[in-house]
């Protein structure tokens, strides 16, 4: 009864600790061997009396595991709510500062070129449009960029990876496994039903909690109260030893350290060619004389928790919208961009004025209005006005007069006021402007829509996306908190009894 007094009193001391189990001492008739065997009547003569048959521990094992599972999916949605958060403040653009406003200004600037084709005035408003166009691309994806740094690094600099997110959390995450395993090594030498034991095994599942906040998890309990921990598949703690930690490279180091290496970044690549992480982690177990790697690329196996809602920030096969997504359809509209107004310029029948006689037109050294590599492919992280329309006569190198030869008779090389003023070349870029972009007759595929009604839709998705990624976190904390609350109301002290 002292004992039993003695429990009563841990209990009401940890009323209000965290992770704490309500305990109970249970009783039992002791059992005394000899001559009076089994004989009840002769144990009570004999004044056998009262033992402790164990301290029971207020806990329902089903419910802790459903809890870790719904924990892991809520840090998931936490991390990814938080990078669309993030997102969403990039493209929050200031009036005047953003693209929505420089894709008008450049339009309006095309417009003003179709007043007046001749004018060098007009010309260079439209060069600068553009310049200011593509710097405002180059920063968002800068900033996109960097977004994607802070939670992965940059895929190149060692630096970078550790200033990131991830990097502190998977260090936290082997932290916790080490813990897990002296917990079980000390559960392995305690005696079960103990009240040593009992608070062990509410150590046990705070740190089991505090794993799954990482990544989803399974384990194998034993019957001393130690567990076998799995993350996808693979054992990371077996009894009092760490079999697997995470370790984390940059993409780079990884395609080096590959046999035979692989390119990095251009191999570095999905299925369908699109770019993977920019860090990889991988699983070893350190616990022999040597470190042996029992993963090599573990990125696919760590999808949830906060560590795979981390990983997996910019996946462009992601459901949904994240920084890669958001890169990607900016480089879409941007590779449009240049496409359009490249092929415009350059097309057969378009002419500029000849920069050595401003008099005559001429289609001899037509060129790109935006740079693009040698395969015609740009980004919004590298597209720049073309270095030839930049100097001192480089405006007069923009084709504003187009003519047909119906007949195949070649174009006079001189053509009066009237023909250097014709700026049906202006009148078709500025008609890109509502062009609804399908990918049919060599357009350029932005699903149907204008340039800016994709940027436009961008925006919306991002938007949406912030809406739905906070109804997500809303409904899984709401699960969450109920499991909690039936594990704690199993767990609570109810009365001094």
């Amino acid at each position: 009864n002292e004992s039993a007094i003695s429990v009563v009193s841990h209990n009401v001391a940890n009323m209000n600790t965290e992770g704490y189990s309500k305990q109970r001492v249970n009783l039992a008739t002791r059992n005394i061997s000899g001559a009076i065997g089994d004989n009840v009547t002769a144990q009570i003569r004999a004044n056998g009396g009262v033992m402790i048959a164990n301290v029971m521990r207020y806990n329902d094992s089903y419910l802790n595991n459903y809890y870790r599972d719904q924990l892991s999916i809520l840090k998931e949605y936490e991390e990814k709510l938080g990078n669309i958060g993030d997102l969403a403040d990039i493209f929050d653009d200031l009036e005047g500062k953003g693209i929505s406003d420089a894709i008008a200004n450049f339009y309006d600037a095309v417009n003003n070129l179709n007043e007046y084709p001749a004018s060098s005035t007009a010309r260079v408003n439209f060069i600068e449009s553009a310049k200011t166009l593509t710097a405002t691309l180059n920063a968002k994806s800068v900033q996109l960029d960097e977004l994607n740094a802070k939670a992965l690094g940059d895929g190149v600099s060692r630096e970078a990876l550790e200033n990131s997110k991830i990097y502190n959390q998977f260090e936290v995450f082997n932290n916790k496994l080490e813990e897990l395993a002296e917990c079980n090594k000390a559960l392995a030498v305690t005696q079960t039903g103990s009240l040593e034991a009992n608070n062990l095994l509410d150590q046990r599942d705070m740190i089991l909690n505090d794993i799954a906040e990482f990544v989803d998890i399974n384990i194998d309990e034993k019957p001393n109260g130690s567990v076998d921990l799995y993350v996808g598949g693979v054992a990371m703690v077996k009894g009092a030893v760490v079999t697997g930690e995470l370790e984390i490279k940059t993409a780079s180091e990884y395609c080096a350290a590959q046999n035979p290496p692989i390119n990095y970044p251009a191999d570095w690549v999905t299925a369908d060619g699109k770019p993977r992480e920019n860090a990889v982690i991988s699983i070893v177990n350190n616990s022999g004389e040597t470190s042996q790697v029992v993963v090599s690329d573990a990125n696919s196996i760590i999808n949830t928790g906060a560590l795979g809602g981390m990983l997996h920030s910019a996946d462009l096969d992601a459901d949904g919208m994240n920084v890669g997504v958001a890169q990607d359809k900016l480089n879409q509209i941007t590779q449009a961009i240049a496409d359009l107004f490249n092929t415009l310029n350059t097309r057969e029948g378009a002419y500029h004025i000849d920069p050595d006689n401003t008099g005559v037109l001429s289609d001899a050294n037509k060129v790109n209005i935006f740079n693009v590599d040698a395969n015609g492919k740009t980004t919004a992280g590298t597209i720049s006005v073309n270095e030839q329309l930049l100097t001192e006569d480089g405006c007069w190198l923009l084709a504003c007069a187009y003519f047909e030869n119906p007949n195949g008779d070649p174009v006079p090389p001189n053509f009066d006021e009237k023909a250097v003023g014709n700026s049906q070349n202006v009148v078709d870029m500025l008609g890109t402007r509502n062009l609804k972009l399908d990918g049919k007759d060599g357009r350029p595929d932005l699903g149907g829509m204008s340039l800016e009604e994709a940027y436009t839709g961008l925006l919306g998705k991002i938007a949406a996306s912030g809406s739905n990624g906070q109804a997500l976190v809303d409904t899984q904390q709401n699960v969450v908190d109920s499991v909690y609350n039936q594990i704690k109301s199993k767990k609570r002290v109810i009365a001094f009894i």
